[in-house]
């Protein structure tokens, strides 16, 4: 996973150094298009194998671009992902901060195993991230570290005014993935000034429509 840790920490220079998040939001779609679109031999990436293949992944039979193609840009959305599962509205950041860094220091000078990487966000996850109830990982590296998982998802919201403010009514669909295949799946809201809110998020297990209704707070939304 370590080429993913370049490729993260480049996201993140982007988002905190520029005023708009363009090049961000950008350079997460270049990520994604070099996961997911077919390559000369008509393979896509993500379908080969897990990026703990290294470069086992390049063959004739699946093409020689295939372990640039995919360790690098998963590896970093792994991150990304453990990343965001930390965030939060009031401490932001830290929690993945402190993980990180406790990485670093734990291994100074010292190799390192995915499995390391792997405690390491045990020790700091954080209780939303348990989804399998046992204070382990094992459930997203599994997914998409060890395996080849790429879910898909569909979104529908609708905006009601009521007494109380305004009402979100939403669909959200996960497909193409195992039955016990699990995600924490984040809402943002987008308000008139442009910024974005995260909402919350709903865990989703297997194939599965989440059709639900919250009331807001009292926010300008788009």
């Amino acid at each position: 996973m370590s080429e993913g840790f370049a490729d993260e920490s480049a996201s993140i220079y982007l988002q905190v150094t520029r005023p708009k998040p363009d090049q961000f939001l950008e350079f997460w779609k270049g990520q994604r298009k070099l996961i997911t679109e077919k390559n000369e031999k008509g393979f896509r990436p993500i379908d080969v194998g897990p990026i703990t293949m290294g470069f086992r992944l390049n063959t004739e039979k699946t093409g020689f671009d295939i372990y640039r193609d995919l360790v690098y840009p998963k590896g970093a959305y792994i991150l990304h992902m453990i990343r965001m599962m930390m965030w939060t509205p009031k401490d932001g950041d830290e929690r993945f901060k402190a993980t990180m860094q406790d990485f670093l220091n734990t291994y100074r000078m010292q190799a390192a195993t995915t499995e390391d990487f792997k405690a390491m966000v045990e020790k700091h996850m954080s209780p939303q991230m348990d989804l399998g109830q046992n204070h382990k990982m094992d459930w997203f590296f599994d997914q998409y570290v060890y395996g080849t998982d790429l879910p898909t998802y569909h979104f529908e919201s609708q905006l009601t005014q009521n007494d109380k403010g305004t009402n979100l009514h939403f669909k959200l669909i996960q497909s193409s993935v195992t039955d016990k295949f699990r995600m924490p799946v984040p809402i943002y809201l987008e308000l008139a000034d442009g910024k974005i809110t995260r909402l919350g998020s709903v865990n989703i297990t297997g194939n599965k429509t989440i059709d639900q209704t919250v009331q807001l707070p009292n926010l300008h939304l788009r």
